[in-house]
């Protein structure tokens, strides 16, 4: 039996890996004072057609939605900033002061699965609600930036950054884009020519050969912003620039989604590949409004973990495994006392042996790949010790039942 397309289960040393981006994320998190939230991975399906737009491809082509037993349109949570938007509103935190989330779960979409890119997927995630305010993009950025850096994957990285302005402004450019994607129309790829109407911005985003050829043609978004746009741009990257952030500006950069506006921003790890987006984010000011809440501003980012384990160098989440058993069944409250008396060590991981002879216990803690083994022999416990065997020196000696979890800290 298969598991379904597009989706994967995760074990052994991937499990190991997935935790720990998912660990490094959260420490980052809490250490800059966001708050932790989770959202059901099933919402109300116009949460999403508001918010993402009728004509953006998570609600044309890749949404998974259905109608419920009881007449609801639901979806299966395609991205997680919409989900935190309605949690803000639905649980009364617009007022709290601390309006800094962070979250990471799997996320739906029906997409053709590829390297990178798979129909479940998990991500990790932080929203910022508040005024606007350039420092804010400034410091998620700066979030990012040690995330990355954490899990030694940054020098692999190119962070591009980009503006789509305000609403007005963006309107005065998608009117000039699609008048020039109108005069080469024939140029373009059949997927580009249905977004003309429908979403022009995301045809910059095209990977298509045909496509990317006319981009060094193409009105630049930056010739249409108002002054305040402008402004708001100029001192987010003079920011970056102080801190010594590397960016590049890419003029070309969109985020495909109705709801962002101003700072759009991607950390890609290789131009020649369709997915190459490990972690990207942008600003949307006025999601909060069009879902029935207050006018509050918004910015956040989201990485993908499949993507981040496809370019972080092997780790070694290795344990030293200890078998414990007892040479006598007399002996097995004993044993289990002492192992539930022993002290949790992320180094080590402890197995109970049992079934067969003396012979047959060892045997299995090799198969088990054991480091060494705690054996509780009659005549040791009678002195309240316990016989410690490390198999890779071949020694043996006896450790004082008390004294247990201080010689396990020496073995690692």
């Amino acid at each position: 039996m298969n598991s379904v397309k597009g989706t994967k289960d995760i074990f052994g040393k991937t499990v190991l890996e997935h935790d720990h981006v998912v660990k490094t994320f959260e420490d980052i998190c809490v250490f800059n004072n966001f708050k932790k939230i989770s959202t059901p991975i099933l919402e109300h399906e116009n949460i999403f057609i508001k918010t993402l737009g009728v004509s953006s491809d998570i609600i044309s082509k890749e949404m998974y939605n259905f109608k419920d037993q009881g007449g609801d349109y639901l979806v299966l949570r395609p991205e997680g900033t919409a989900a935190i938007v309605r949690a803000l509103i639905t649980n009364s935190m617009q007022e709290d002061i601390n309006k800094n989330f962070f979250y990471h779960g799997p996320m739906f979409r029906r997409e053709k699965p590829q390297s990178g890119r798979l129909r479940q997927f998990h991500q990790v995630g932080l929203e910022v609600f508040g005024d606007r305010n350039f420092l804010d993009d400034v410091r998620i950025i700066i979030l990012a930036e040690n995330f990355l850096s954490t899990l030694n994957i940054r020098n692999k990285l190119k962070l591009q950054i980009n503006t789509l302005g305000d609403s007005k402004s963006r309107k005065r450019y998608i009117i000039e884009l699609q008048k020039f994607l109108k005069n080469n129309y024939s140029k373009l790829s059949i997927d580009s020519r249905k977004k003309i109407e429908t979403n022009p911005l995301r045809i910059l985003d095209s990977k298509d050969e045909n496509d990317r050829n006319l981009f060094s043609s193409l009105p630049q978004i930056i010739d249409f912003l108002d002054s305040n746009s402008r402004d708001f741009f100029l001192e987010t990257t003079k920011m970056l620039t102080s801190l010594d952030i590397k960016f590049d500006i890419n003029p070309f950069l969109v985020r495909g989604l109705d709801y962002y506006n101003h700072t759009a921003f991607e950390y890609i790890f290789s131009e020649s590949k369709s997915q190459n987006a490990v972690l990207a984010g942008g600003r949307y000011d006025g999601l909060v409004k069009s879902l029935g809440g207050k006018d509050l501003c918004g910015i956040g980012w989201a990485a993908g973990i499949e993507r981040i384990l496809m370019i972080m160098d092997n780790m070694d989440f290795s344990q030293k495994i200890i078998g414990m058993f007892s040479t006598s069944d007399s002996l097995k409250t004993q044993l289990l006392k002492t192992y539930n008396s022993l002290k949790l060590n992320e180094n080590i991981s402890f197995n109970l042996i049992d079934g067969g002879n003396f012979k047959k216990k060892m045997s299995k803690a090799n198969k088990l790949n054991c480091y060494g083994c705690l054996i509780l022999g009659e005549d040791e416990w009678k002195e309240k010790k316990i016989i410690w065997k490390n198999f890779q020196t071949g020694n043996q000696e006896n450790i004082p039942i008390n004294s247990i979890d201080k010689f396990l800290e020496k073995i690692y």
